[in-house]
């Protein structure tokens, strides 16, 4: 789940997460055949990576793609489309995405290029740095697009992230302490995130691909919409995936969580670091208060203090 994109509905970000408002697999394809003129025929139900609900189709011609939807608004994602064509242009593992529509309940569609791979069985150290290296790849690519916006950190008192700051007001006095600590870093320079790489709007686990060989052969789910600015912010997002599998051990090997740590610490400023995972603990804490989910709620609130605490 991510959080924090301006161009994204968080209610209709929600129903997608959650499955609901979800179409049959069939009248879905059919209504992006009819809203784009194209003729793609259902193949299957993917059963990991990609949000809103995936769905493996075909083209006439053979080529494999995937239909997922999209809680972001049209132009993002139409922006999206531009930008990984020339991201796929340069050589990186993205896919293209060949249909962009709106259906009829107002809810973005895409038909994407269908990338090789399967995201790792067991994710351990050299995952990590697989990762890593991958995301190094994406630096400096939107030096020439100043029109994608900068993902907004929204720590400060009284901006556009005063609804989700409302919420852990509200919510108790553990939540109230993390938000303190939010406002302070909001206070200090920088409060905002800067630079021209591509950052994945959730680069997670699942969303990494791999081929036989264990190299990168995919990355996917880009259906938050493609932000600007320092695509370390992405590697943070690995510890959301690393703190829910402490409660479902088994896939996550300890190396990988020391190893991240080894990397953020190296590579990222310590107050920056400290801003980015505000923002995360921000968007993650918000959206399951609202959610009023208990286990994520005191999950997330352990994820906040882990690095705000103290």
């Amino acid at each position: 789940m991510s959080a924090g994109n301006d161009d994204v509905d968080p209610d209709r970000a929600r129903m997608l997460a959650s499955g609901g408002g979800a179409k049959d697999p069939a009248e879905l394809v059919a209504e992006v055949n009819d809203r784009a003129g194209c003729d793609l025929s259902l193949v299957g139900v993917a059963e990991h990576g990609e949000s809103g609900g995936a769905v493996y189709v075909r083209w006439p011609d053979g080529r494999e793609g995937v239909v997922t939807r999209s809680p972001a608004s049209l132009a993002r994602m139409r922006q999206t489309a531009e930008v990984l064509a020339e991201a796929r242009a340069a050589g990186l593992p993205v896919p293209r995405h060949d249909v962009v529509v709106e259906l009829d309940d107002g809810v973005v569609a895409l038909a994407q290029e269908r990338l090789p791979g399967a995201p790792a069985r067991r994710v351990d150290a050299d995952v990590i740095d697989a990762m890593v290296s991958m995301n190094d790849r994406f630096a400096g690519l939107l030096a020439g697009r100043p029109d994608v916006p900068i993902l907004p950190m929204l720590l400060q008192r009284g901006g556009s992230g005063e609804p989700k700051h409302h919420v852990l007001e509200n919510h108790s006095a553990r939540t109230r302490r993390l938000l303190h600590a939010i406002h302070e870093i909001g206070d200090e320079e920088p409060h905002e995130m800067s630079g021209d790489d591509l950052v994945h709007p959730d680069y997670t686990f699942g969303n990494v691909l791999y081929d036989d060989r264990q190299h990168v052969s995919g990355v996917v789910d880009w259906n938050w919409g493609v932000s600007r600015g320092d695509r370390h912010l992405a590697l943070v997002r690995i510890y959301i995936d690393l703190f829910w599998s402490t409660l479902y051990p088994g896939s996550v090997d300890q190396s990988a969580s020391a190893r991240l740590d080894e990397v953020v610490e190296e590579l990222i400023d310590p107050h920056v670091l400290r801003m980015y995972w505000a923002h995360v603990t921000l968007g993650q804490l918000s959206y399951w208060i609202r959610d009023e989910n208990s286990e994520a709620i005191a999950l997330f609130q352990r994820f906040g203090e882990h690095r705000l605490s103290g």
